[in-house]
C-alpha cells in the first residue's frame, strides 16, 4: 500500500528540519521552501508560495494527500510587509490550493502569541510570574502583528473547513529552540514554555493521524508552571508529553 503524501511546507525552518526526518518514514514526503538549495524537482521544491502560480504548481505536481503548513515569517525582525506576504498571502494560497487539490487535512503551525496578551499587556507583555491557564476556547488576544496574522491563519482554517471540508488541526507552538534547550533563557519562561523535539514530533503525528476535523491545541510540553491548557489535545489527539523543562534544569 502506497504511504499518503505530505507536503510540508517550510521545511528548512528549524522545525521543518526535525520534523521531516522524524516524518520521513511515515509519509511519501515532499517539501517546499522558498530557499530551498538543491530543488530536484521530485520530492523538493523551491517556491514563493504568495506567488499564487508557484502555489498552484506545487500542489498540482505534488497532488498531496495531507499538508504540513509551517511556513511564514518569523515574530522577530519581521516588518508587516513580511508578515501580510508570508503570512496571510502566501497561507490563502495554500488553503486555496488546497482546496483545489483536495487536500483531506492541513496541520498547521500556530503560534502561542495569539493569546500572548493573557501573559500581560505592553509594555509589560509575557512578564506576569503566574498567568492564569490559558485554554483554546479563551478569545484571541494577539500580542503583536505577528499573532494578528497567526490568528488571521487559524480563521482561514475554520472557513475552509466550514465552506469546504478540509479537515484541520492548528497547533499554537509554544518555545521550540533549535538546540532543544529551555535553559537558555534568562526570563526563564521558556522553562514553562517549551516544547522539545520529540513533543512536537509526537503531536504533529497524532494532528495527521487524528480523525478529528477541526481543533486548536497548544503545542508545549509537560513543564512545571505550564499556563496553556493542553487537556483537549491530550483528549482529542491522545498526546502524552514526555519532557518537562524543570527536569533539565534540575539535572
Amino acid at each position: 500500500m502506497p504511504k499518503p503524501k505530505l507536503l510540508v511546507s517550510g521545511s528548512e525552518g528549524r522545525m521543518g528540519r526535525v520534523l521531516c526526518k522524524a516524518l520521513a518514514e511515515e509519509y511519501a514526503l515532499f517539501t517546499a521552501d522558498i530557499s530551498m538549495q538543491n530543488p530536484n524537482g521530485m520530492n523538493t521544491f523551491r517556491a514563493d508560495l504568495s506567488r499564487y502560480e508557484e502555489a498552484q504548481h506545487l500542489f498540482s505536481t505534488v497532488n498531496p494527500d495531507f499538508v504540513l503548513h509551517l511556513a511564514g515569517s518569523r515574530m522577530h525582525g519581521s516588518t508587516w510587509e513580511m508578515l501580510l506576504k508570508n503570512n496571510i498571502v502566501a497561507s490563502r494560497n495554500i488553503f486555496e490550493c488546497a482546496r483545489e487539490a483536495d487536500v483531506k487535512k492541513i496541520v498547521i503551525a500556530s503560534s502561542n502569541h495569539v493569546t500572548g496578551g493573557y501573559e500581560g499587556i505592553p509594555p509589560t507583555l509575557h512578564e506576569q510570574a503566574r498567568p492564569r491557564m490559558i485554554s483554546p476556547n479563551d478569545p484571541i488576544r494577539p500580542d503583536s502583528d505577528y499573532g494578528a496574522t497567526k490568528a488571521f491563519i487559524e480563521a482561514l482554517a475554520r472557513q475552509y473547513f466550514e465552506c469546504h471540508g478540509i479537515h484541520a488541526i492548528i497547533l499554537r507552538i509554544g518555545a521550540f529552540r533549535e538546540n532543544d534547550n529551555p535553559l537558555e533563557d534568562k526570563t526563564g519562561r521558556w522553562l514553562k514554555t517549551w516544547i522539545s523535539h520529540r513533543d512536537l514530533i509526537q503531536l504533529v503525528k497524532k494532528s495527521l493521524e487524528s480523525s478529528k476535523a477541526f481543533g486548536i491545541y497548544y503545542g508545549v510540553s509537560n513543564n512545571s508552571g505550564r499556563f496553556w491548557d493542553i487537556s483537549n489535545a491530550v483528549e482529542d489527539l491522545g498526546y502524552k508529553p514526555q519532557d518537562n523543562a524543570a527536569l533539565l534544569k534540575q539535572k
